[in-house]
């Protein structure tokens, strides 16, 4: 089982979940340190909606269907176009697992507490109730440009019907609480998902900075009140540094772009 949210320094706040309503008395739960399992509990006739490819194991009662409701928002909120959803066909309660579709945590979110949540495209994988992803535009220049996020970003949101919405993001995940004015700066990948906060970019420092500093030129703001969920390995940033790009000369050496370095590749 998912530790609970331990409370660490500077107002971050450790988050392999949250402590929300369903968790643990059989509606949902969370197995592992990271790279969870969510475990759902269907009562005969419930649902729950998530991402294709995301179930793991489920009750031989349920069944699956397609719902391809608002399938222009989902994909141009980089979600795909067709929703999965598991249904309890059967009279006793049961269960479907799922887990994220890369190497990641899964983050709960209590959307009773949230109006809408903004989060990076692909961000969301599955919910528990009335959440769905969707998007909204950025008109506005240096974000739109600057801030990671493009013009187009996803939304979820539950109109005010609550539910959870699952989430996932790679390497440790942390929630920032922001106060009135207050100002986190961050690497542009390593930001998920805001709450209530204004988006924002700024320099990365000098010139020199710029050129040296391994950020590019800009980094993200969020700017209170509000909340900040960020995480230590961005998906994009993981996939960079594990792939390996192969190539064979005519002799049948390999000539290798990327990691591990080409002479541990080689082949006897």
């Amino acid at each position: 089982m998912a530790k609970l949210a331990a409370q660490g320094g500077n107002g971050f706040t450790w988050v392999a979940m949250e402590p929300l309503p369903g968790w643990g008395n059989g509606k949902w739960d969370l197995v592992g340190e990271n790279m969870h399992i969510l475990s759902v509990g269907l009562g005969p006739g419930e649902t729950t909606q998530m991402e294709p490819g995301s179930m793991m194991f489920m009750g031989a009662d349920v069944e699956a269907s397609v719902n391809c409701d608002g399938c222009l928002a989902r994909c141009v909120g980089g979600e795909a176009c067709a929703a999965m959803i598991y249904e309890n066909k059967g009279a006793a309660p049961t269960y479907v697992g799922m887990t994220p579709p890369v190497p990641a945590d899964v983050v709960a979110l209590d959307m009773t507490q949230y109006d809408k949540i903004s989060a990076r495209s692909g961000a969301y994988m599955a919910s528990v109730g009335a959440a769905q992803p969707s998007f909204e535009l950025d008109c506005c220049t240096p974000t739109c440009c600057c801030a990671g996020f493009g013009c187009v970003r996803q939304t979820i949101s539950a109109d005010g019907q609550g539910g959870t919405a699952f989430i996932n993001a790679t390497g440790t995940v942390e929630r920032k609480m922001l106060e009135p004015g207050e100002t986190l700066v961050i690497d542009s990948n390593s930001l998920v998902a805001w709450h209530g906060a204004a988006l924002g970019v700024r320099p990365a420092g000098s010139c020199m900075a710029c050129c040296c500093n391994g950020e590019g030129c800009c980094n993200t703001t969020v700017t209170g009140p509000g909340t900040a969920w960020v995480q230590s390995m961005p998906w994009a940033q993981y996939k960079a540094k594990m792939g390996v790009t192969i190539k064979l000369d005519k002799a049948g050496n390999v000539v290798a772009a990327g990691a591990p370095p080409s002479a541990e590749l080689h082949r006897e």
